[in-house]
């Protein structure tokens, strides 16, 4: 019997300026951006989108980002988890990353950067169609197969998309 595994992509929230924050891997979120990570693990909660796995690229905006959905998700220890290829890879490598990882998951959940995260959801579905992510938006797409080894992007039976709400002026 075919079980359906979700994969879930999230794009940091929104971080201090490289001009201002430093050196790009170290740039930390801004409180707009933390606001907009509260925001979005709790649409995860509310739509039972829990991850089973969480593994986030290691530069400090999406660390950050990614153990917040954490906590607002109530993950167990060990369920958060960090891989150095996810900062600023290439669609392969976070396609590779959460297929290798998921293997006991239904549910992946990858934080990571543009443009990797919005150019694997872009090829989410048998009709691959343009997906942007926005600052703590995210694609959630699912599939229906016994193991992670047998999917492919394509064959996502469907892709939902979605983002936080316009903040308020200001960071």
């Amino acid at each position: 019997m075919d079980t359906l595994r979700r994969l879930t992509l999230l794009r940091h929230a929104k971080a201090a300026d490289a001009e201002t924050g430093g050196a790009d891997f170290e740039r930390t979120l801004t409180p707009r951006g933390v606001r907009q990570a509260e925001e979005m693990a709790h649409k995860l909660v509310a739509r039972r989108w829990v991850p089973d796995l969480i593994v986030a690229s290691p530069a400090e905006r999406a660390w950050t980002t990614a153990s917040i959905v954490a906590r607002i998700a109530a993950l167990p220890a060990g369920r958060l988890q960090t891989e150095p290829a996810l900062y600023q890879a290439a669609p392969g490598t976070i396609w590779r990353i959460a297929t290798d990882r998921g293997h006991a998951a239904l549910h992946v959940l990858v934080c990571g950067h543009n443009p990797g995260l919005s150019e694997l959801a872009s090829r989410f579905g048998p009709r691959p169609q343009e997906r942007r992510l926005s600052t703590a938006g995210l694609a959630s797409a699912v599939w229906s197969a016994p193991d992670w080894i047998a999917l492919l992007p394509a064959d996502a039976l469907a892709c939902d998309t979605d983002g936080p709400e316009k903040a308020s002026a200001g960071s």
